[in-house]
């Protein structure tokens, strides 16, 4: 026998609890989205610092991720440097391969941020839905 047709019941109690869940999970996602865009952010600026690094002029950098303090400095020696590739190493690159690799890291995180903004729309969509048949069962309610 086919199920189609057929009304499915689900008490208010498991709607309450499911939109709750909803409302929690599309928080995390915001979080992640937010995470996401940040290192994005981070990795421009970094390409943004590897393309004047060759400018033998004094600069200012940033010492921190938000740039509350920034220092002067000269960079005497434009060979090589430092990157993070994850795990806490650290290996010395030259400028042309920090570039690639900042350029596939973000390509990595360009892609799960679209997972995530995709996960976080079919999750608010749900949402919606639920709280749909919430209002109308409330309205259906007598007074």
């Amino acid at each position: 026998m086919s199920d189609q047709g057929r009304d499915v019941q689900v008490s208010l109690e498991d709607l309450l609890a499911q939109a709750d869940y909803l409302k929690r999970y599309i928080d995390v996602l915001q979080k992640s989205i937010a995470d996401l865009t940040d290192s994005l952010n981070s990795i421009e600026s970094a390409k943004q610092f590897l393309e004047m690094i060759n400018e033998k002029q004094e600069q200012l950098v940033s010492v921190d991720r938000k740039g509350f303090v920034l220092v002067k400095s000269e960079i005497k020696d434009t060979s090589k440097v430092t990157m993070n590739i994850g795990l806490g190493y650290y290996a010395e690159v030259t400028p042309e391969q920090a570039k690639k690799m900042l350029d596939s890291r973000k390509d990595e995180l360009n892609k799960a941020l679209q997972g995530v903004l995709s996960e976080r729309e079919k999750a608010t969509t749900a949402y919606y839905q639920i709280a749909e048949i919430l209002e109308r069962a409330q309205a259906e309610q007598p007074r």
